[in-house]
């Protein structure tokens, strides 16, 4: 039976171009807005844009986390550690002499600095 349907190729249909490939991102955002006013439904959209329901799930759900991520408190960020510096003689006095040379802070300043900073 495979071979009768390959034999023929005539009988099968064109493959059309996935038009949510050809979609640019403000296109894209515009259908996840429209998904997420809720004015159309997604069967709706779906079927006057071209495009898979699933897609325009996925591009809401792009969509909210966005939205989640832009309001979320950035206090979790805060803790969050960057980077480990090695603390050797060599930088404190690197350190002292880039406040006093560059900073132009005067010595009970650089002091005061340490002493808060490095107890």
């Amino acid at each position: 039976m495979n071979s009768l349907l390959n034999a023929n190729p005539q009988h099968h249909p064109q493959s059309q171009p996935c038009i949510a490939k050809t979609l640019n991102g403000a296109q894209r955002q515009e259908l996840a807005l429209k998904v997420l006013s809720g004015t159309e439904t997604v069967s709706d959209l779906s079927h006057s844009n071209q495009v898979s329901r699933k897609f325009l799930y996925q591009q809401e759900e792009k969509a909210k986390e966005a939205i989640n991520q832009a309001f979320d408190d950035d206090k979790a960020d805060e803790s969050e550690v960057l980077f480990y510096l090695p603390v050797t003689k060599k930088w404190i006095r690197q350190l002292v002499l880039g406040l006093l040379f560059i900073c132009h802070s005067s010595y009970r300043g650089v002091n005061e600095l340490l002493r808060e900073l490095f107890d």
